[in-house]
């Protein structure tokens, strides 16, 4: 494979926009991004084409802490040293973004799921799923990681109350585009691959049954991942995916990872972020009557009065008293 062939081959899994130096894929070695991950093994596409990897027993990064490859990371690899030809990985590059939530049973534990998305596609079923309390949280889990979200409802040909359950999530929305999809219906899709290009990567995440495989093979114009039929019963498909995969999609449309049904949704809280996304709540803070004010219930909070005199601020105020009582209760 040429030199520009490798490069064309980085530039379409996303190396151009993490940001790293072009000397990097000189200096670093063999450098490819992780696509699939079978407990210690690894499937890496490269620049020379897809590799199979693992991590040498003990090999530490970061500041001497262990932190362990997923699946959208960026790693080095070394030439394999043994008969069944795995690269050992070398180094994993800074992540420009991550996808946390967090650890189950476990309240400072983060848990990433995914490494360096540029967007998540929240999926959610208009059936019998359809729960807006569960789409809220999970829309919570990207925005507390500084992560632009699309919210995709699934199975709208099986829903014949469209209207009123669109009425109902955008008032939890909040500016995030909404896309109700039939995934018979590639037509449907299109504006979901509006947020895709080159290089960009989004992250596919909710429950189990709600249509992200059929999502994914619907993108890639193929039966990829495993799907089952819809169960008569109670419209859901069976969950099948049980790893984490990131695909190209066809014609250079960009990247997709498929990740497993969650349970349910716990959020990993991250101070900056967060604060970000409810940044315009904030900007009559300094007249709250109490300077440790948190801008919930507390008496005297021009942030929460400010917000009661306005409808749409009224709104996220409340979104954002919701979130922080989940954040000292889960």
């Amino acid at each position: 494979m040429t030199t520009n062939q490798t490069a064309s081959m980085l530039e379409t899994l996303g190396f151009n926009t993490m940001g790293f130096e072009t000397s990097l894929t000189n200096a670093a070695g063999l450098i490819g991004r992780i696509t699939r991950q079978d407990r210690q093994r690894y499937t890496v596409i490269t620049g020379l084409g897809t590799l199979r990897a693992t991590l040498t027993t003990g090999q530490r990064f970061s500041r001497g802490k262990v932190l362990t490859p997923i699946v959208g990371d960026w790693v080095t690899l070394l030439e394999p040293s043994t008969s069944d030809g795995l690269h050992p990985i070398k180094s994993i590059l800074p992540r420009r973004s991550q996808l946390s939530r967090r650890a189950a049973g476990d309240a400072n534990q983060e848990q990433v799921l995914v490494a360096n998305p540029d967007i998540v596609f929240v999926v959610s079923g208009l059936d019998q799923n359809f729960n807006v309390n569960r789409i809220e949280r999970f829309l919570a889990v990207a925005w507390s990681c500084g992560l632009p979200a699309v919210l995709i409802l699934s199975k709208a040909d099986l829903c014949n109350d469209l209207d009123d359950r669109l009425i109902r999530v955008q008032s939890i929305v909040h500016g995030t585009p909404i896309y109700p999809v039939n995934m018979h219906d590639p037509k449907t899709l299109t504006g979901v691959l509006s947020h895709l290009s080159s290089g960009l990567c989004a992250a596919l995440m909710g429950s189990s049954g709600v249509g992200k495989s059929t999502l994914l093979n619907q993108l890639l114009g193929s039966e990829h991942m495993a799907t089952q039929p819809v169960r008569a019963f109670d419209d859901k498909g069976r969950h099948t995916t049980t790893h984490r995969e990131l695909c190209l999609l066809p014609n250079d449309q960009g990247l997709v990872i498929d990740t497993p049904g969650m349970r349910e949704a716990q959020i990993w809280f991250q101070e900056a972020p967060f604060q970000k996304r409810y940044g315009e709540l904030f900007l009559t803070r300094d007249q709250c009557r109490f300077s440790d004010c948190r801008h919930l219930d507390d008496p005297g909070c021009a942030v929460r009065d400010d917000a009661m005199a306005d409808p749409e601020r009224r709104d996220l105020w409340q979104q954002y008293r919701r979130l922080m009582a989940l954040k000292n209760t889960q």
